[in-house]
């Protein structure tokens, strides 16, 4: 994934459930607000960090498997992550908000990434025979 600062930043947030977010990602943003926790703890990836609750177990939050397939395709350990989890760019320690924001191709990736990993193969239609 190229590695250029996005123009206009964001964030993709992918909940257990399937359900994903494309949100903006601004200076003033934090991966905790943004995830809805106390605590966000980074998984840094080639070219994207993945930020995960760091109490998410002790809430038994379930495993986010949409992540984890996208995680797989990426190349990453595979590790068990609960909760929603968030994609952002590279860790940036002198950003307000600790990341840089993903481009839109970096985004869009993402997204297609997770698409197609998710996506169940639709059987096609039988013939009716006499």
């Amino acid at each position: 994934m190229p590695t250029t600062k996005a123009v206009e930043p964001f964030a993709l947030v992918i909940q257990p459930d399937g359900w994903f977010e494309l949100a903006d990602w601004t200076p003033a943003t934090t991966a905790a607000v943004t995830l809805g926790c106390e605590l966000a703890h980074p998984v840094t990836l080639t070219g994207v960090t993945l930020w995960v609750d760091q109490e998410a177990l002790v809430h038994s939050l379930p495993v986010n498997v949409p992540a984890m397939r996208v995680l797989r395709v990426l190349g990453a350990a595979r590790a068990p992550y609960f909760g929603p989890v968030l994609f952002t760019g590279p860790t940036d320690h002198l950003a307000a908000c600790g990341a840089d924001g993903l481009t839109q191709d970096q985004a869009l990736a993402l997204i297609e990434q997770y698409l197609t990993r998710t996506a169940v193969k639709i059987p096609q239609q039988r013939q009716r025979t006499r």
